[in-house]
């Protein structure tokens, strides 16, 4: 069916910590694997006339989370958000958990559709100071988790990083990912995981705003007990 009126927006969030800069195939670094991956699906999105917004993330201890805007909803995709995303350097740490949580509010409020997808771009490596391991991982799935429960989709690609499955499952739990060697491996994968995202959120939230009816219902009947 030809949809006649888009009502996506995405806003994808660009890991470049540190560990991004380590070597993917063909000879280029994993950083590059996933900025040329952002420019295409930014482009590709755009074209379709979807609303979208790139943003960069690193950290350096939890109270330096940096997200960079390279392009806000509002603004064109012109020389300037491909001069920006240029320039962006791997450095530093990953608190993965807290650049998704405000991944989430600048896409709840600037998205301005009924259908909102978060897509992490990453290698899936959580790692700062005091958040590591067990914790940093555990932190990120919460963090999708929130944001789907709230009816985002969520969707998580590494590309160029070689990161093994399992791994990623531990960071990205049940939310929609994937790892693919290069951006060449995107077609014919990434609608599939687009409505998949979209369709596990929308499952997410009915099944949480049940949950909240029913403590509602409960609380007021223990009131009037």
């Amino acid at each position: 069916n030809l949809r006649r009126r888009r009502d996506l927006a995405v806003l994808i969030l660009l890991d470049v910590s540190g560990s991004a800069s380590e070597p993917g195939p063909g000879g280029r670094t994993v950083h590059e694997h996933q900025r040329s991956t952002a420019a295409t699906l930014a482009t590709a999105l755009h074209d379709l006339g979807d609303r979208v917004a790139l943003y960069a993330f690193n950290s350096h201890g939890r109270t330096a989370v940096h997200v960079t805007h390279v392009k806000r909803f509002e603004e064109r995709l012109d020389g300037r958000v491909a001069q920006r995303l240029g320039g962006l350097v791997p450095a530093a740490y990953t608190r993965l958990g807290a650049a998704i949580r405000h991944g989430t509010h600048l896409l709840e409020d600037g998205g301005g559709t009924s259908r909102r997808l978060l897509l992490v771009l990453s290698d899936g490596f959580a790692y700062d100071h005091g958040y590591e391991g067990l914790y940093g991982e555990a932190d990120a799935r919460r963090a999708l988790g929130e944001a789907r429960r709230r009816g985002l989709g969520c969707l998580c690609l590494s590309v160029g990083a070689g990161t093994a499955p399992v791994a990623l499952q531990r960071v990205f739990g049940t939310a929609a990912y994937a790892a693919v060697p290069t951006t060449d491996h995107l077609p014919g994968l990434v609608g599939p995981l687009f409505r998949a995202a979209l369709r596990s959120a929308a499952a997410q939230r009915r099944t949480f705003q049940r949950e909240e009816r029913t403590r509602e219902q409960l609380e007021l009947e223990r009131r009037t007990a």
